[in-house]
């Protein structure tokens, strides 16, 4: 009977989406058609087909349980090769396979933010709009290249080599807690395969940009949370793990300030999950204190060291696109309902531009929150924010269509299957003049082939839109892989399931929660999701007690 409600509950959930909400949401018109009756009841019935084989008829494969003939012969081999042996395998292969994409693309991709970032990497950092371990990072690299082969291009190179490093070890530790967690064998070696031949891992590698360094480390976050969620008395006993977990942490939450909510979710909801089966608290005090200790670390890191250094935070309305966005909506739809007193506090908060003669009015661009971003004042909202949230709260009892509208809008990308439009991966070659000091790409292998492949799959529209092959371009298929993953966890393992499942799902879910709050639905901000998707299997497939 479970089974049978997730089959209806997704089918009738994702067609609405798809039909109905997604295609109104897109051309901004908030209204049902008679047209699209027929659309939704057809991919109703499609998805229910689909569903009822998932849920029905999969659980009895032996694929699912890996007692298959050939999961039993690779697991063999795979023994004989031995684990030492098979990591290193692993790592140099997925390393190796993003090689061409470091030769055509060297020294990396110099993307938007390199623009700015690299005038304080040279200069002085003032603020952590671009996370100051990062900038670091890149001003040692940079500076290195200059001093050694008087070339800023060359560090740049070694920095995407290091990140190129960093990231297959991170997958290969990925993969190996899915063959330490009984996930069947051939989903593993899918997982190295699609780990190796995906575009966006091969091209984000040698991206500069804060989330190379960042996903990495929440790769292995993961790993390590996961291990800590499934056995942490078999964690404890590493002392390895107890040492490493804190500078992973830390350095999750550096690279990117959205890590730091990440880990704090994780584990709150862990301690809350898991409050009525703690016991004996004394045998996990070193844990407890390596989980700690990176939240120390982190809030000593971002104060009294920013302060000495003269470094300031980054603005607060980076982590307010949601509520801008709304605010903005209103003000440009429903400014005629406005009362007096509103708009004057509407334009206390947010910029109305009567004063340019090219765009007078407020900017709002329904699919991304920079541009209403770019009006906020920060000022205002720092000297009381509790009056900020007072009126955010007050239009939005009043105008609560719009609210909702306005972030469907901007999360659109993030749910919708059928929208692409921030779908591409950096791929810019600006002109060197736009640098602080220029920078140009200067590839070591002129191949035209693999320059054309790999512009074709950044920026063409063509993947996009085929069917199937889209689902690895588009980013809106990523919630309804966790749905699904979620359902399928419940459906096959009701028992235990909040306790021991949900944990599992932990960094997917916060990681989720910070991309629908980001400015944009872009496929950058959905990456790092993707690449801890496959621990959705250890929770449907796995032993999550092993």
């Amino acid at each position: 009977m479970t089974n049978l409600f997730f089959a209806v509950f997704l089918a009738l959930f994702y067609s609405i989406a798809y039909t109905v909400a997604g295609p109104a949401i897109a051309s901004q018109n908030i209204e049902f058609k008679r047209s699209q009756l027929f659309p939704f009841i057809l991919c109703f019935l499609l998805c229910l087909a689909v569903n009822f084989f998932i849920f029905s008829v999969v659980p009895r494969r032996r694929l699912c349980t890996g007692n298959g003939r050939v999961s039993r012969y690779l697991n063999r081999y795979l023994d004989k090769v031995g684990n030492r042996r098979l990591f290193l395998l692993i790592w140099a292969f997925l390393f190796v396979s993003w090689i061409p994409a470091w030769l055509i693309l060297y020294p990396g991709v110099l993307s938007y933010d390199m623009i700015s970032q690299v005038g304080s990497a040279l200069g002085e950092i003032t603020n952590n709009h671009h996370p100051v371990l990062h900038t670091w990072l890149l001003r040692f690299f940079m500076k290195s290249g200059d001093t050694l082969f008087s070339s800023y291009e060359f560090g740049i190179g070694l920095l995407s080599l290091l990140q190129m490093l960093l990231l297959s070890y991170a997958l290969t530790r990925l993969v190996f807690l899915l063959k330490k967690k009984k996930v069947p064998i051939l989903i593993v070696l899918l997982t190295v395969l699609f780990s190796a031949i995906w575009f966006m891992n091969a091209c984000l590698s040698v991206t500069m940009i804060k989330d190379s360094p960042y996903t990495a480390f929440l790769v292995l976050f993961a790993c390590h949370f996961t291990e800590i969620a499934t056995d942490p008395s078999e964690y404890s006993l590493r002392k390895q793990n107890l040492l490493s977990l804190p500078v992973i942490s830390f350095l999750m939450c550096a690279f990117r300030n959205n890590g730091f909510h990440i880990y704090i979710f994780c584990f709150a909801a862990l301690f809350l999950l898991r409050i009525s089966k703690i016991k004996k608290a004394k045998a996990y005090v070193a844990l407890i204190a390596a989980v700690l200790f990176p939240v120390f670390a982190y809030k000593i890191y971002t104060g009294p060291v920013f302060a000495a250094l003269g470094i300031a935070q980054g603005e607060v309305r980076e982590a307010l696109s949601v509520p801008i966005q709304q605010l903005q909506r209103v003000a440009v739809n429903k400014a005629d309902e406005l009362t007096g007193e509103q708009e004057d506090q509407m334009t206390y908060y947010i910029d109305n531009l009567e004063w340019m003669e090219s765009s007078p009015g407020r900017i709002y661009t329904p699919f991304c929150a920079d541009p209403a971003k770019s009006c906020f004042y920060s000022d205002h909202y720092n000297d009381d924010p509790i009056a900020f949230w007072k009126f955010y709260l007050q239009i939005g009892k009043q105008f609560s269509k719009e609210y909702a509208v306005a972030f469907l809008s901007n999360t659109l990308g993030y749910w919708y299957p059928g929208y692409y439009g921030f779908s591409y991966v950096m791929y810019e070659n600006y002109p060197p003049e736009m640098f602080a000091e220029p920078l140009e790409r200067k590839s070591i292998w002129d191949s035209q082939f693999l320059k054309k492949y790999y512009e074709s799959v950044c920026i063409s529209d063509f993947w996009r839109k085929t069917p199937v092959i889209r689902l690895f371009f588009v980013p809106g298929f990523t919630l309804w892989f966790l749905l699904y993953a979620l359902a399928l966890a419940l459906a096959w393992k009701k028992r235990g399931f909040f306790t021991k499942v949900l944990p599992l799902f932990l960094p997917l879910i916060a990681q989720y929660g910070i991309m629908i709050l980001s400015p944009i639905s872009s496929f950058r901000y959905s990456w790092p999701f993707c690449l801890i998707l496959p621990l959705a299997f250890i929770g449907m497939y796995g032993n999550p007690e092993r």
